[in-house]
């Protein structure tokens, strides 16, 4: 398959996932649960589904209870006649976010040691 419609068929893909999770899930646990990501099989078997979160609920949690939903959201694909074949799907946390916070701390105490360094020489 070519990229570009592996690409097309995943951001498809996410925005069916996240119209799923919003309307039809009703479980209050993931109310606050995107999928930020996801990551199809060039043969379209498996999909790797990479969720963020702005709960106090535990990545393995949510993981758990994704995987619990994953039928609702074969469901949903199945229904929307745009894959010939439903994929397995493997729900994992995003860790993007948790890096780009880390990263933002790094640029916070380099940006301080640099104010200091300027305040000492004057």
């Amino acid at each position: 398959m070519s990229k570009i419609r592996i690409k097309r068929m995943e951001k498809e893909l996410l925005r069916l996932m996240n119209t799923t999770l919003q309307s039809t899930i009703r479980d209050d646990r993931l109310q606050w649960v995107t999928i930020s990501d996801i990551r199809l099989s060039p043969d379209f078997s498996f999909a790797r589904v990479y969720f963020t979160h702005l709960t106090d609920i535990d990545d393995d949690k949510l993981q758990e209870l994704l995987t619990k939903s994953s039928g609702v959201f074969k469901d949903s694909i199945a229904k929307a006649h745009f894959m010939r074949i439903i994929p397995e799907l493997k729900f994992l946390p995003d860790d993007k976010a948790k890096e780009a916070q880390r990263l933002e701390e790094i640029f916070a105490k380099i940006h301080q040691e640099d104010r200091n360094t300027d305040a000492d020489k004057n």
